[in-house]
């Protein structure tokens, strides 16, 4: 059919969609905009608790009735139906006695406990770390790793994933053979031993690909996985404060867990860090082309975003999407902690980072 043939819109459509075209008419639609948006523990907590008594883990791979992990996530209402950052944060719980297969893929997760025991694990390539409050654990992509609790209470932590960044290209997921791991206690604190004195030994292997070891990596180096400690963390606070470093007007005290061989963001996606606001503490207002969501380990404070107050507590959650004025504020008389979990460091290499104070 020559162009001469289609005389209206209504058979220029009906030409496309009989050849797979399509006509893109940009400005047509208008252009999506996610909110931020507050979640209260005291709304979350209840779900989380009924999720552990009525979703039951699987036992084996032949196990339909069981799941691979339990967790609880977020839904945004003020967004559009499907729209979302790109970052995935939930809750996810282990009960005593229970185990979680070991499977590996694509995303890089992270774990920050907000309910621990030193008796509770996840293993990483065979090593386990123990799963203490406060404590936050790397899985990088492609490592095998499993949950097991060996305590007699449940465990509570925040499953980030990278999910967004991992989809593009080809994913991959494999489930370990044999599927459960043994808890090698002789093997904690390996990483930390090594890694965390700055010594990288010569054994040190690589990530391997499901589909055999002559698939090559380019790019970014992905870390090892890695246990940073709460004692590590508030012990790093104490010493800004004792030492009375100067305040950021932005943030107050942040701390960034870095990556720990070459120093930079937790993943080549992701980064992660603690921030403590002091008593009084009044931030300046700033935004940046990233996404935060922020959870409230412990205290109490405000954020302002786009001139709506959020007062939070222990155990809130507030997601920023990208380009949001915000500002953080600390009313009582107690130092509070914010966890931040941001696509910085993707956006900064897709040359898509901005960022203005205010």
């Amino acid at each position: 059919m020559a162009a001469s043939d289609i005389s209206d819109l209504e058979s220029l459509e009906r030409y496309c969609a009989e050849n797979d075209l399509n006509i893109v008419r940009i400005g047509d639609r208008p252009r999506v905009k996610l909110h931020p948006y507050h979640w209260k523990w005291e709304a979350i907590e209840p779900a989380v608790i009924a999720a552990s008594k009525h979703v039951r883990l699987a036992t084996d791979a032949a196990d339909e009735g069981g799941v691979v992990r339990r967790l609880v996530g977020r839904v945004n209402p003020r967004n559009p139906k499907g729209a979302h950052t790109g970052l995935n944060l939930s809750v996810q719980c282990v009960l005593p006695g229970e185990q979680a297969f070991t499977h590996r893929h694509s995303p890089a997760a992270t774990r920050f406990i907000i309910k621990g025991s030193p008796n509770a694990f996840t293993t990483v390539d065979g090593e386990p770390f123990p799963l203490e409050t406060g404590d936050f654990i790397t899985t990088p992509h492609l490592t095998f790793h499993g949950h097991a609790n060996e305590s007699d209470d449940y465990v509570l932590w925040l499953d980030g994933l990278d999910v967004a960044y991992a989809g593009h290209g080809m994913g991959w997921h494999e489930e370990l053979e044999g599927g459960f791991e043994t808890i090698r206690r002789d093997r904690i604190d390996e990483s930390i031993r090594t890694l965390g004195g700055n010594l990288l030994p010569s054994a040190y292997k690589k990530i391997t690909h499901p589909e055999g070891p002559q698939i090559k990596h380019v790019g970014a180096e992905h870390p090892p996985a890695f246990r940073y400690t709460w004692k590590a963390t508030s012990a790093a606070f104490a010493t800004m404060k004792e030492n009375e470093y100067d305040e950021d007007p932005f943030d107050c005290y942040t701390v960034m867990y870095r990556h720990p061989i070459t120093g930079g963001p937790t993943f080549p996606t992701t980064a992660n860090d603690m921030t403590m606001l002091t008593p009084g503490f009044k931030g300046r207002d700033h935004r940046h082309n990233s996404s935060v969501i922020y959870y409230a380990f412990r205290g109490q404070g405000a954020m302002i975003v786009e001139g709506e107050r959020f007062e939070w507590s222990a155990g809130d959650f507030i997601e920023l999407p990208p380009w949001t004025t915000h500002r953080h504020e600390n009313p009582s008389h107690e130092d509070s902690f914010l966890y931040g979990f941001t696509d910085w460091p993707a956006q900064q290499a897709l040359g898509q980072y901005y960022y203005e104070e205010l």
